[in-house]
């Protein structure tokens, strides 16, 4: 928890989209050089975070979206295994609390755990 508390004290002074694409951006730098196809991410100026995990051998990213301000989803992308074509939302979850950018950030690591069956 030390780097988030280090990204939480940087963006203290932000609005709390600004604070939460401010910490989904420092993480991102970490996870993204991990992506298998970096052709895969799923992109949008509304997709704050995305982490990629392998399901039952599916390409999948699960992801921090931003619907309205100060309005999260977390959405989970795939594509089968050896298939073409682009990525679809599988299913999505809606982050109910968003006082603060460590709530959501908390909802979205509750979720990636969930999806990867730890």
């Amino acid at each position: 928890m030390g780097i988030l508390n280090e990204l939480l004290e940087m963006t203290k002074n932000s609005d709390l989209d600004l604070k939460v694409k401010q910490i989904s951006d420092e993480i991102m730098k970490e996870e993204r050089p991990k992506f298998a196809n970096k052709s895969d991410e799923p992109i949008g100026a509304n997709i704050f975070l995305a982490v990629q995990f392998d399901d039952n051998g599916a390409t999948s990213f699960l992801c921090l979206e931003r619907e309205l301000a100060e309005t999260y989803i977390v959405s989970l992308w795939s594509r089968l295994k050896n298939t073409q074509g682009s990525l679809k939302r599988k299913r999505t979850w809606e982050v109910k609390d968003t006082s603060k950018a460590e709530k959501i950030l908390k909802f979205y690591a509750e979720t990636l755990k969930y999806v990867r069956g730890e």
